[in-house]
């Protein structure tokens, strides 16, 4: 039994049914009847009644044809509920995810990058990613005009995050007084040295709100926009 009238002889038969049933048409606000082009789940029931009491006692409806009207309509009424259902999970994760953005708005979080923002004392920090073991790591702190003003060795190391700090000074022992730095690092394997990849700590400075298909991404000073997939730690 379909549950939506699409011909006008279709929806002729369907009307008078529903007169039969004492089913009333839809109205609008100014009274005036409407054509009802859908079936509601008291309708079907009710014409699911009318029908049993109709047919022909010598060729009932089989059990099987009843079951699968039955079926069908138990399927497209849990579809609309899935449906509403779906809906307001939709909004609470939409919810979720502008509470959780707010909470990380102001952290210092680790993101790739080698341009980093001196913190309240001066200095900055961040770690080297290592892809194998090294003999030797070394980084290489300079202003963003290129002049050196300090070199960290920070020795034998296995793979993994290798965490550095620098607390603002030269090689002297005297304040920078610089507010970005670039950092550049090597790791020696053997008999050979290469460039390492480097990771800064940055304040987030905003969160971008993007659709609930899309991952979450941040402003990070210093490293500018990063995806959230990119923090590789967050300082409380």
């Amino acid at each position: 039994m379909a549950t939506t009238v699409n011909s006008t002889e279709s929806q002729q038969t369907l009307d008078a049914l529903l007169a039969k049933l004492g089913v009333k048409k839809q109205t609008d606000t100014s009274g005036t009847r409407t054509t009802k082009s859908q079936l509601g789940q008291e309708d079907f029931l009710k014409l699911m009644t009318a029908q049993m009491q109709n047919q022909d006692p010598f060729q009932p409806q089989s059990n099987d044809q009843m079951i699968a009207q039955m079926a069908q309509f138990s399927t497209v009424t849990g579809i609309q509920q899935l449906n509403s259902t779906m809906s307001g999970v939709a909004t609470e994760i939409s919810q979720n995810r502008i509470a959780t953005a707010a909470t990380f708005v102001g952290r210092t979080v680790l993101v790739p990058g080698n341009t980093a923002l001196a913190d309240e004392s001066g200095g900055i920090s961040g770690a080297i990613d290592l892809e194998k073991p090294a003999g030797a790591v070394t980084v290489r702190i300079a202003t963003e005009q290129g002049a050196l003003v300090k070199t960290l060795d920070l020795g034998a190391n296995p793979a993994g995050l290798v965490g550095f700090a620098w607390d603002g000074k030269d090689e002297k022992g005297n304040p920078v007084g610089k507010d970005r730095y670039v950092v550049s690092a090597t790791m020696t394997s053997g008999n050979t040295t290469t460039a390492a990849k480097s990771n800064v700590y940055g304040p987030i400075t905003e969160a971008t709100m993007a659709s609930s298909l899309d991952e979450m991404s941040f402003k990070v000073g210093g490293a500018g926009t990063v995806k959230l997939s990119s923090i590789k730690s967050i300082k409380y």
